[in-house]
């Protein structure tokens, strides 16, 4: 089975941030169907497609967002049929669990699953690079007698093994749990092993009186979930054939009465509802819970939050450098006037002389960056024939002792001589403005995921008063283990409006940018694609003392508190549990609303103490994605951003 290259990147799809590690579950997920899928056309087994895996194939021909498995669903007669072969025509790294398979099996759902967490090359290029163990469930529909007093007798006794469930679930062998059981043994005439494990022979006698009216024509129903909770009653003819319908790369059967079966269970199914909170989700969770307590420091996919992370080394580039030598002229003026007013002329001279000697080297050094002819050097040259013109007019008066036998024309003649310099200085302000501009470097891996940072950088472009270079930097796919496959470039296709500039003639430590954009904040966290270690965000705070992270997606919004998003709020730990989260000066998220929710995962994951010094280093200002949504849109990214890049 063939999927493209895209299928595996983490997406946004209806409002759902999806990991790529999610991704390849639902591959191997597909890898173990096609092998259910070919036992069963080979020994002619009927299967359906079931549960969110149904709904995904009619709503979407793909996976449902929030879904992290595969489901299908066999009758009863197929299901036994399927468990006579199945052992002998599973591949070696397959097994199968069901109740009445394997003793110890308590659970009413039966899977194909992948046996173990694999670092083998063979294995990991199998299952897409995926290591974890993962599991496709077959559920299986038995019928319900035609009689319903034959019913009422099971809901009976149904009743009484969910009370003996519940007394089991306490972990205490009470005298009610053995009087439950007693009462048990007599009605069915069947008796219980006290010395074994008491859940798994349960499990047992119930999928025995599941199928007692198997045969008799009746209506099916998928016994674990009816037998306790009185639903997913479906007629007999809503599986009396099937239609083979798209599913990502592949086709599934649907039964012939799919909106009769997924209205049972789901009511109106065409509504998108994110549905069921964290708790097992997703399905792989506990597996790397377990390598990464196991492997430690050499899980390369796991983060460690430092304190320094949130450290902002102080770094000087060249605009910062001329602007401050800027700065220390025009002070050099002002005492040049207070020397001045207390007749210090020999002061004065010195003054004049040593600010012509700093002029002039700092018009050297701007020319040898810009070349001749820029406007800062043709100011700085006229700024140096006042400093000299002020200069030759104090040499006429210093021989004098005493300045106040000189007129009041003299002293105005001589303080305009000396305002000159000053008159300059604020012309070279303007001047190296424009010919030292900040430089923002944005640094997108992706054509697609450039439309996030797109309107920014045209509102840049636009206002004139800032350099804006567009990097495109290569990325990698990566194999189960970490290390990198192949290269991905896509400075070819960009937009062609812009000036792109090839990573490899730009030179981060010469440039030192006032402000570098990043729109991947994963470093080397993300475990399906990588973008060139150099760029990782550890890296780039290195070359600028403005770090920006902006997202390439936005989502629905998550309220941290509400169960419905419990699944979107755990997801968040891919895109924030990140160093670039932590080593950026600012990240703009979509909303304030948003906001919150990214620092309550940072509280979760790092403490109260680092969540309130992240506050300030988040904004909820909105995405480019918004377009021009109020209050959340690109307005307010220009916003936003403009205000932090011109702060001191």
């Amino acid at each position: 089975m063939k999927l493209e290259k895209e299928f595996f990147y983490d997406e946004v799809r209806d409002g759902f941030y999806i990991p790529g590690i999610m991704k390849r579950a639902w591959n191997a997920e597909l890898m173990i169907l096609s092998e259910v899928d070919r036992i069963c056309k080979k020994y002619d087994i009927n299967y359906y497609a079931f549960g969110g895996t149904l709904i995904g194939a009619v709503r979407d021909k793909q996976f449902i967002p929030w879904d992290d498995d595969i489901d299908i669903c066999m009758k009863r007669e197929d299901f036994q049929r399927f468990c006579w072969v199945v052992k002998e025509e599973l591949p070696e790294e397959l097994e199968f669990h069901s109740v009445g398979f394997d003793k110890d099996h308590t659970n009413f759902v039966s899977a194909v699953a992948k046996k173990n967490m694999s670092f083998q090359s063979a294995m990991l290029r199998k299952y897409q690079e995926y290591l974890y163990v993962v599991t496709l469930d077959i559920f299986v529909l038995d019928e319900l007698s035609k009689n319903p007093e034959d019913e009422e007798y099971r809901k009976i006794l149904f009743k009484m093994f969910a009370g003996i469930y519940g007394i089991i679930k306490k972990r205490k062998k009470s005298k009610l749990l053995w009087r439950e059981l007693t009462e048990i043994e007599s009605l069915l005439k069947i008796q219980l092993d006290r010395e074994r494990p008491l859940e798994p022979q349960l499990y047992f006698i119930l999928n025995q009186i599941f199928q007692e009216f198997n045969g008799g024509g009746g209506d099916f129903a998928l016994m674990g979930t009816y037998a306790f909770e009185g639903r997913l009653r479906y007629p007999r003819s809503a599986f009396e054939k099937s239609n083979w319908i798209p599913f990502c790369n592949t086709v599934v059967p649907a039964p012939i009465g799919y909106d009769t079966v997924l209205r049972e269970e789901y009511g109106d199914y065409h509504k998108k509802v994110k549905a069921g909170g964290e708790h097992t989700y997703p399905s792989f969770k506990g597996y790397e819970d377990m390598i990464r307590e196991e492997l430690k420091e050499e899980w390369i996919f796991t983060y460690h939050f430092s304190e320094e992370d949130l450290l902002r080394p102080k770094i000087e580039n060249l605009r910062d450098i001329v602007m401050h030598m800027e700065e220390a002229l025009a002070v050099s003026q002002k005492e040049l006037f207070k020397e001045y007013e207390r007749g210090e002329i020999q002061a004065c001279l010195q003054r004049l002389s040593k600010a012509q000697e700093d002029a002039i080297a700092f018009g050297d050094a701007i020319e040898r960056k810009k070349g001749e002819g820029s406007e800062s050097v043709s100011v700085l040259e006229k700024y140096c024939e006042a400093l000299y013109q002020a200069y030759m007019a104090l040499r006429e008066v210093l021989p004098m002792e005493d300045l106040s036998i000189l007129s009041a024309t003299v002293h105005k003649e001589l303080k305009q001589k000396l305002k000159k310099p000053g008159y300059y200085l604020k012309k070279l302000r303007s001047a190296l403005e424009k010919d030292f501009k900040r430089q923002v470097v944005f640094l997108p891996h992706s054509a697609k995921h450039f439309e996030s940072l797109r309107p920014l950088v045209d509102a840049l472009l636009q206002a004139g008063d800032t350099e804006c270079k567009i990097i495109p930097i290569p990325y990698y796919d990566r194999y189960g283990d970490g290390s990198p496959k192949e290269m991905h470039y896509e400075g070819e296709d960009f937009p062609k409006e812009y000036e792109i500039t090839d990573y490899r003639n730009y030179n981060f430590a010469t440039e030192l940018p006032d402000c570098i954009v990043i729109n991947s904040p994963y470093d080397q966290l993300n475990q399906v694609w990588t973008v060139e270690p150099a760029f990782y965000s550890r890296e780039m705070k290195k070359y600028t003392n403005k770090l920006v992270y902006i997202p390439w997606f936005v989502t629905d919004e998550i309220n941290p508190k509400d169960e419905a998003d419990g699944k979107a709020f755990y997801n968040m730990k891919y895109y924030v549990e990140v160093p670039g989260i932590f080593h950026s000066d600012l990240s703009i998220v979509q909303s304030e609303g948003m906001k919150k929710a990214y620092l309550s995962k940072i509280s979760k994951f790092a403490g109260p103490a680092v969540r309130k010094k992240m506050s300030k280093k988040i904004s909820g200002a909105g995405s480019c994605l918004l377009g021009e949504k109020e209050g959340e849109g690109s307005k307010e990214v220009i916003k936003c951003f403009r205000k932090f890049l011109l702060k001191a």
